[in-house]
């Protein structure tokens, strides 16, 4: 019996996902269509390729070998169709963004999708970069948007640019323009909880004065946070374009910090080896809306 890509596919999203009805799920078939896809493709090489575990079932040695080629090949299939442009494009895709470059970019990133990709059916997930990479980590995402992630052997990751972030307080505080640790070792301080990007920009721009903050307050949302900072509860260390409109209205004040507050890079990552025709295409969407709306700021080449 003759091997077929669609064979490859099933075995593969079965292999991954651990059950055959995720695996219909995320390529938009029937669980019937995935069985009788595995069923000729044990056939075909001869092999018995999963057996059950609970609930789900689990890839044999055989299937264990047979995964890594599958990858390989679904790779460069998934490469070749999303570098031609190819309009078809489909299933679903689980994408994580940071909350912060959520509020700016994902809105126009989802009409973006709609009209370049009206067969993706993308499924968000908006946290902090932290829980977004363990999410990948236990293959719960496909891709994700995050900011300076603490790096995993399992992930790759392809930088998009730097994320300029900003001292941000309300006026009422009356700081002074340009602030040093010293100026804000007293004031209290809202950030995500340890060990994300914020947590650790903050305490190593006090640790450059050999300080620390006095007061740490923790909260999960970056959106609430900036909501926390125009309210007068505390300053935020905070993306630069997530608090425009409220500059723009006076409710925040953008201080400048010296030394320069370490410049955050944002990157698209996913696990290695798991790369698809979707999550290229996400990329790509993403890439343009970055740019059109100029969040991002480029390194200079020389």
């Amino acid at each position: 019996m003759r091997l077929t890509l669609a064979q490859l596919e099933a075995f593969f999203w079965v292999a991954e996902l651990g059950s055959i009805q995720l695996a219909a799920r995320k390529l938009n078939v029937a669980q019937p269509t995935i069985s009788l896809r595995l069923r000729d493709l044990e056939d075909a090489v001869g092999a018995r390729l999963f057996e059950r575990n609970g609930r789900g079932i689990r890839a044999t040695e055989s299937g264990l070998m047979l995964r890594h080629h599958a990858a390989a090949v679904l790779t460069g299939v998934d490469q070749i169709r999303a570098h031609a442009g190819a309009p078809d494009v489909s299933g679903v895709v689980r994408v994580g963004f940071a909350e912060g470059f959520a509020m700016v970019c994902l809105a126009p990133v989802l009409k973006a999708l709609r009209s370049d990709y009206p067969m993706l059916r993308p499924e968000l997930v908006v946290s902090m970069t932290s829980s977004l990479e363990k999410d990948l980590v236990d293959r719960r995402l496909d891709l994700a948007f995050l900011a300076d992630p603490l790096g995993h052997h399992s992930l790759q990751q392809q930088p998009l640019g730097m994320q300029p972030i900003v001292w941000a307080a309300a006026p009422s505080w009356g700081l002074p323009a340009k602030v040093r640790p010293a100026d804000l070792k007293s004031v209290p301080i809202i950030t995500n909880p340890p060990p994300s990007p914020m947590y650790r920009q903050i305490n190593d721009w006090f640790a450059t004065a050999g300080l620390e903050p006095a007061r740490l307050d923790i909260c999960t949302s970056v959106a609430l946070l900036s909501h926390l900072v125009a309210e007068g509860a505390a300053i935020g260390l905070l993306p630069a374009k997530m608090i425009e409109a409220e500059v723009d209205a006076g409710r925040i004040q953008v201080l400048k910090a010296v030394p320069e507050v370490k410049i955050g890079a944002l990157y698209a990552v996913s696990g290695v080896g798991r790369q698809t025709s979707a999550s290229v295409a996400v990329v790509k969407t993403v890439r343009k809306i970055v740019a059109a709306l100029d969040y991002l700021v480029l390194p200079d080449p020389n």
